[in-house]
């Protein structure tokens, strides 16, 4: 019974594209002040068109899959509060 179970794929969570350009241009490390700290994918929002990426210290990424690249990067007014909801 355990056989059936783990070869059923979810189809929602396949990426059948390479996302190396999101992830080269979304910062693992940010400076705050004189200090570095680590940035944290706080949600993610997908459709066909569109993956946007909010982070712990107020940043929200764009990227657009049709061409392939980060559109925006939005900033928050207030960088000490993570977003939550993108």
């Amino acid at each position: 019974m355990s056989e059936s179970r783990s070869s059923v794929a979810c189809p929602l969570l396949q990426e059948f594209e390479p996302l190396t350009d999101l992830l080269a241009r979304v910062p693992c490390r940010i400076q705050k002040g004189l200090l570095m700290c680590d940035v944290m994918w706080t949600c993610v929002d997908v459709t066909d068109h569109w993956i946007v990426i909010g982070t712990d210290v107020g940043v929200v990424y764009v990227y657009s899959r049709p061409r392939e690249t980060v559109l925006h990067q939005l900033t928050s007014q207030v960088t000490t509060l993570p977003v939550f909801i993108v």
